[in-house]
């Protein structure tokens, strides 16, 4: 187990579990934490349930439509803006706008055919992603939709990402492009993707599956930075991305031997980022070796400025799930893998408190 020794951050780690009452039918990916009560998509009972992370229990539930009038159907992603104000990310690449009782209040499509005629060659050609880490970005000072473009073939510089602005129900291209070293190249996107993001107020942040830069794009300025977090490990081979086509076997091969960086969390509440990772793992034997729910889980801790602050690796080995974590008033939250979620009445995970800076 790596050290945590030696700290800058104040921090303690403890379980804290959210009680289902059994009513909660399946695991969960798509959630959104607003005001201290979790929102999770529950595609079971086709709705979306409400925790409320005071007592750690459900407390609501906003049931959707799955037939007639205010149908909304094949849920991807979703983001609770409030109670008369839920977007649904649905299969066919539109986004659908209902209420509390489920009554819809109005669906955006087609957002290709949006961009003005001098705009529409500035991004990739495919279809844009509205499922980015499950959960759709959505800038509410502007009312507008962030939509990525996933590129594959890079022949030339475009744009990754655009905003469809919901009362004009235009689209327009951001000056966002993929980092310099991945230009111009033949990716694989099962070793390189975009990850994760987080939207506040004066911008959004985010990063990509195989390399420790963060980067954030301003509102204001529309300037993208980015900054370079090096992990807390010496590197293995490297943290480049091999370009072109590779077998299975080099595949697994590759993620063996380098670091995976899964999220990134803004904390409102301390002004902080959380990076979530893993390093490499050499020596793994698993036959089908995956990058989520094993290895060692290091969250590296950055200032607003994304100046790094410390970091720490998680007590447990093999046990957490990063893709189902959120940030509270309480701290940073990660639940634990399917595997150990052994109790239907119960969702396990830890809790990470961050006290203060020490000198």
């Amino acid at each position: 187990m790596p050290d945590n020794s030696a700290r800058k951050l104040s921090f303690s780690i403890e379980p804290k579990f959210i009680s289902t009452g059994n009513s909660l039918a399946q695991f969960y990916f798509f959630n959104q934490v607003r005001n201290d009560s979790l929102l999770l998509f529950n595609a079971f009972h086709h709705s979306v349930e409400v925790v409320d992370l005071g007592v750690d229990s459900l407390v609501g539930r906003l049931l959707l439509h799955s037939e007639g009038p205010n149908a909304v159907n094949d849920i991807r992603a979703f983001y609770f803006h409030n109670r008369d104000s839920i977007f649904l990310a649905e299969e066919n690449f539109s986004v659908a706008l209902v209420n509390s009782k489920g009554e819809l209040k109005n669906r955006y499509t087609d957002f290709q055919s949006r961009f003005p005629l001098e705009e529409k060659d500035k991004v990739y050609s495919n279809s844009p992603s509205l499922e980015f880490v499950s959960q759709i970005l959505y800038d509410p000072s502007q009312k507008e939709i962030l939509l990525y473009f996933m590129p594959f073939d890079q022949l030339e510089k475009k744009r990754i990402f655009a905003a469809y602005f919901l009362e004009s129900g235009k689209s327009k291209s951001l000056p966002i492009h993929l980092p310099e070293q991945y230009l111009d190249k033949k990716l694989d996107m099962s070793k390189l993707f975009l990850t994760s993001g987080t939207v506040d107020k004066s911008g959004f942040t985010y990063l990509f599956s195989g390399s420790p830069l963060v980067f954030r794009y301003d509102f204001q300025t529309q300037k993208v930075t980015s900054t370079e977090v090096n992990p807390p490990w010496d590197k293995v081979k490297a943290d480049d991305i091999p370009f072109g086509s590779m077998s299975s076997e080099q595949k697994q091969d590759f993620m063996k031997e380098n670091p995976f960086y899964y999220k990134i969390y803004f904390d409102p509440y301390r002004n902080l980022y959380y990076r979530l990772s893993s390093p490499p793992r050499p020596n793994a034997t698993e036959p089908d070796f995956h990058y989520v729910n094993y290895n060692t889980i290091c969250v590296r801790v950055l200032d607003k400025e994304l100046q790094v602050l410390d970091h720490l690796f998680l007590p447990k080995e093999n046990v957490y799930n990063v893709g189902f974590s959120f940030v509270t008033s309480e701290g940073l939250w990660i639940s634990y893998n399917g595997a150990n979620q052994d109790d239907e009445n119960w969702i396990k995970g830890d809790l990470i408190k961050f006290d203060k800076v020490t000198n």
